[in-house]
This record gives C-alpha cells, sequence and structure tokens, in this order.
C-alpha cells in the first residue's frame, strides 16, 4: 500500500476517535464519566491503530499547549 493510503486510514481513525471523545468532554458534573477507558481482553489492536492513537495524542498535546500559550 502507499503512504497516502496509510495517511487516509490513520485520519480516518483520528477523526473518528476525536468525534467520540468530544462528547465525553462535555460532560460535567460528579458523577459525569471522565476519561472512559476501553477494556481489550486479550485482543491486540492494528498497527493503524496504534498509529492512530499516537496521532490522534500528539493532536490533543498540541491543542493544549496553545490553549496554554493563548492564556499567557
Amino acid at each position: 500500500m502507499s503512504l497516502d493510503i496509510y495517511k487516509k486510514k490513520i485520519e480516518e481513525y483520528v477523526s473518528k476517535k476525536s468525534n467520540t471523545s468530544d462528547k465525553a468532554d462535555m460532560a460535567k458534573g460528579l458523577l459525569a464519566p471522565k476519561g472512559m477507558i476501553e477494556k481489550e481482553t486479550g485482543k491486540q489492536r492494528d498497527a493503524i491503530e496504534n498509529v492512530g492513537e499516537f496521532v490522534y495524542a500528539l493532536r490533543q498535546r498540541r491543542m493544549e499547549t496553545k490553549k496554554q500559550r493563548g492564556k499567557e
């Protein structure tokens, strides 16, 4: 597969992940679910999923640093 196909799959994974996490971030209150962890019992993740998680984490961290710089 070419690099463009991998890039497309990773972008799809990250966009799907970010759409689901936005709802969890908006929940507030004492009993609101926070940081729901997906339990994977004996399931090995695909390489695309591993890379997608890494890219998603990098983008989240970048957004956090941009917000912190804007407050200063």
